[in-house]
């Protein structure tokens, strides 16, 4: 039987552990992830771990991570995607490091944009410049916005990274949005990605042409929230899937929650992700359509 297409825009990776040693066999332990999973499936890759506090710290930070990941992509450029990751703290660098990224390597998206680890807002004028650097090139804006807006720690202020992102939204309209992991956490009555469409509701009425919303958790209440209140085809997969427990890493479709595969409270796999979208109300045309279609449009991914 043929496999589903999928495509997840939201994958991040490291080429250390958690105890600091080097994985020299990265590519290969990634690759058996993809080849593991029940379906033709590529990533969106961006770094992670150690790479988010030497961009943060380090002018020249952003092209060496973008090296890192062009290291991967250049060795299976049809399974995997780069995600430019800058930090506007550091312009000029950020500037060049696009340039490399998507004039000379083909990346594919700009992110994610990590302001409550780099320490910058979206509305400012140095975000504008690189905004307005991605309508020029023509990919997509991944930002920040919290799964739990829980209002706990720094990343989890979700309803002002939103409001922050509306006001950059005003000054670059013509940009492309991608609302990361806007969607997931168990909570109900109402799911937590309620707030975020109430406030984007009332921002602008309706669901903005140029706004992307990325599904984390599939099994999350709030997937019924945004099938009823989001175009269907600006929904995408965004899993915020890593590289921090293993190798062998976590099989994909592992909740960003679960440390370990047995913790799963369902089957990892594409599967059971489809599944959860027709228990939503899903037709199999609106599951695929978030699964690969309005991914590879935004994206400029087709499968050859």
């Amino acid at each position: 039987m043929t496999k589903p297409k999928w495509i997840d825009t939201h994958i991040h990776v490291s080429d250390r552990g958690r105890d600091g040693e080097y994985r020299e066999r990265l590519f290969e332990d990634l690759l058996d992830v993809l080849d593991g999973c029940d379906a033709d499936l590529r990533f969106v890759i961006s770094p992670d771990s150690q790479w988010n506090r030497i961009v943060k710290l380090e002018e020249d930070g952003a092209p060496r991570a973008a090296e890192f990941i062009h290291s991967l992509v250049e060795r299976a450029p049809d399974r995997l995607h780069g995600s430019c990751f800058v930090n506007p703290n550091f312009l000029d660098a950020a500037l060049k490091t696009m340039e490399t990224c998507f004039e000379k390597w083909r990346f594919v998206q700009l992110g994610e944009m990590l302001q409550y680890m780099l320490d910058f807002e979206m509305n400012t004028d140095p975000v504008e410049a690189l905004v307005r650097r991605a309508v020029e090139y023509d990919v997509p804006v991944q930002v920040h916005i919290s799964t739990s807006n829980t209002r706990t720690v720094a990343s989890s202020f979700g309803v002002d990274q939103l409001r922050d992102l509306f006001g950059l939204v005003e000054r670059v309209p013509e940009a492309k949005y991608i609302l990361a992991h806007a969607v997931g956490m168990p909570k109900d009555d109402p799911p937590v990605v309620d707030e975020y469409l109430d406030a984007v509701q009332k921002q602008y009425g309706n669901w903005p042409d140029n706004f992307w919303m990325e599904i984390r958790d599939f099994s999350s209440p709030g997937v019924r929230s945004a099938l009823a209140r989001v175009p269907h085809t600006r929904i995408i997969a965004g899993t915020d899937w890593t590289t921090r427990v293993g190798p062998p890493f976590l099989p994909y479709g592992t909740l960003f929650t679960s440390r370990a595969g047995e913790e799963n409270p369902f089957p990892p796999r594409v599967a059971s992700m489809i599944d959860f979208l027709k228990q939503a109300g899903a037709t199999d045309e609106v599951a695929a359509a978030i699964g690969y279609k309005n991914a590879g449009e935004l994206l400029g991914i087709d499968w050859r």
